[in-house]
């Protein structure tokens, strides 16, 4: 029963054009714990085997149902906010126009709208150019990264 009402909430959410347009995340609601997920990496959302299963550009997702208290479309309240910490300006820097990145993994690159503009798997010692991208504040992430550029 309770996979149903959440399946029939998940097929009015996704079913109205206008509210899928305004969103910007994915938000779980678990055993006490909040998780949210970019709109623009999920992929698809399935019940299996008694699981929520999200599956994202970076791989699946699965949450029990048994503790799944919700699961809603929300919006990023100012994401201007977000300020680079001492240790995410040591794995992602911006210079003069190029991302540095030490690591390697999934890097996106977002509009403060939240929209994605730039996706790329990067290796170690990687130099991203954004030089293609108008001039304006920019959201990068890679992994559990989150750093705010302005070009």
């Amino acid at each position: 029963m309770k996979a149903k009402n959440i399946l029939a909430a998940l097929l009015l959410m996704i079913g109205s054009n206008m509210m899928a347009e305004e969103t910007k995340a994915l938000t779980i609601s678990y055993s006490g714990t909040e998780q949210s997920i970019p709109l623009p990496i999920v992929k698809r959302i399935t019940f299996e085997d008694g699981y929520v299963v999200v599956s994202t550009a970076e791989g699946k997702h699965s949450y029990p149902i048994s503790v799944l208290e919700k699961m809603t479309f929300t919006t990023v309240d100012d994401p201007t906010a977000i300020e680079a910490l001492p240790k995410q300006a040591e794995n992602v820097v911006y210079k003069n126009g190029t991302l540095s990145v030490k690591g390697s993994g999934l890097l996106r690159v977002y509009t403060t709208s939240g929209a994605l503009v730039s996706i790329a798997q990067v290796a170690e010692g990687a130099n991203i150019s954004l030089n293609g991208l108008p001039a304006g504040v920019y959201v990068v992430r890679m992994g559990d990264k989150t750093i705010k550029v302005k070009k």
